[in-house]
């Protein structure tokens, strides 16, 4: 898919059409076109995808924004935060103290999402679905080392917390594919069931459980130790996205139908379905809070301790991703398709405060960890945006042609 037909495709998406990718329809979590991050950062990410990787040729990223991208945040002493640049198969390196790019490292074909070793020395990246390979590139020298090859069509990505094993879901064929980090070789693939769905994943905060949906209406958790698929938990929901508390104690999965289910990791129960706005997308988890961005322009609050919806938020049209500062005061909401702004809510109140312009069609949003400045990715327009969390205003945009998922390292 070029360039230009993947435009038309995320507009489509992104005004509520329901486009599809040959037989595969894109669902309402996909439309938001989010990513993975995981409290995305380790502990729990949802999935909504950057439409771009569910054509294979462009991406979806479910599982996955926040503080520090898909990578864990241990690194508050971070110093570059890393681009990946869809249709130019590069990934772009800026310095944050600067916020002045570097030279682009090549890695493969429509780079999507990333993931980070703990100690800040080597990113994965997922390369386009059909190119069937994650590159690992070595932050000390900023170079791509060689492709490597994995099962089915990548998409999903994440890493345990001893940063021994990346774990990437396919796009289409409902497995996940172990990679070893100390050899960057791909392990036996995992069956979790959906096929011709997308995987997305969450990991407990002690890195044994992956947790990994697939639209099949149930949950698979990953035994780590053994990278063996346990026993699939029903829901009967038709997953879309998940997400997992910071304490692991919970997971909630995302129905296109517009409700949020809560499952118990210590007993696999099954909870009472959450009503949601319509249409929901990405996720992110608080302590006490799962914040769950859904139509129109708005991002409904669940109280985790009673597992009940609170008064919806409103933001802005098109709010497609979402980002928590390390200190979990703040969540910062990309708005696609409303005046081009972010906006900041406050997890104290649950409000929205006043809507930063950042221009463009500001796409995903992620924070540095030391939360000192909020970045905005907009592929559209091909740039980066950076926000100080501080005072809430946009610098200098960063010109970045395709322009998605950021990670941080040293």
């Amino acid at each position: 898919m070029d360039e230009e037909s993947f435009r038309r495709f995320m507009r489509q998406a992104m005004d509520g059409g329901e486009p599809g990718f040959g037989s595969q329809p894109i669902d309402g979590a996909v439309r938001a076109a989010g990513r993975i991050r995981r409290r995305r950062m380790l502990a729990g990410a949802s999935a909504t995808a950057t439409a771009a990787a569910l054509i294979g040729t462009a991406t979806l990223a479910f599982g996955a924004s926040g503080s520090g991208g898909n990578g864990p945040p241990t690194a508050a002493a971070a110093r570059f935060a890393y681009v990946a640049n869809t249709f130019k198969g590069t990934l772009t390196p800026i310095s944050i103290a600067t916020n002045t790019p570097g030279k682009p490292i090549r890695v493969g074909p429509d780079p999507t999402q990333m993931t980070v070793t703990p100690d800040g020395r080597t990113i994965y990246v997922v390369n386009s679905a059909s190119s069937g390979t994650v590159t690992p590139v070595s932050t000390a020298t900023n170079k791509a080392g060689k492709p490597i090859k994995v099962a089915g069509s990548p998409y999903t990505i994440i890493m345990t917390p001893n940063g021994r094993t990346v774990y990437v879901g396919g796009l289409f064929e409902g497995i996940v594919t172990p990679i070893f980090t100390r050899t960057n070789k791909a392990g036996q693939p995992i069956i979790v069931g959906g096929k011709h769905s997308m995987v997305s994943m969450v990991m407990t905060p002690d890195g044994r459980t992956i947790y990994a949906v697939s639209g099949s209406d149930a949950v698979t958790p990953i035994s780590t130790a053994t990278n063996k698929a346990g026993r699939a938990i029903k829901t009967g929901a038709g997953e879309t996205g998940i997400v997992i508390t910071p304490d692991g104690r919970t997971i909630y999965v995302e129905s296109a139908s517009g409700t949020v289910t809560p499952i118990s990791t210590a007993t696999g129960k099954v909870g009472k379905p959450i009503k949601v706005g319509k249409r929901p997308g990405f996720m992110q988890a608080t302590p006490g809070t799962v914040y769950v961005i859904s139509d129109p322009g708005t991002v409904t609050p669940i109280s985790t301790a009673t597992n009940t919806a609170g008064m919806p938020i409103k933001v802005g049209k098109g709010a497609s991703d979402m980002a928590v500062t390390p200190d979990e005061m703040t969540v910062y909401v990309a708005n696609f398709d409303s005046a081009d702004t972010v906006t900041p809510i406050s997890t104290a109140t649950n409000t929205a405060g006043k809507p930063i312009a950042v221009g463009g069609e500001p796409s995903f949003v992620f924070v540095t960890p030391d939360g000192k400045t909020a970045y905005v990715s907009d592929w559209t327009v091909g740039q980066v945006t950076p926000v100080s969390t501080a005072t809430n205003t946009a610098g200098m945009p960063i010109r970045l042609a395709g322009a998605q998922e950021i990670v941080f390292a040293p």
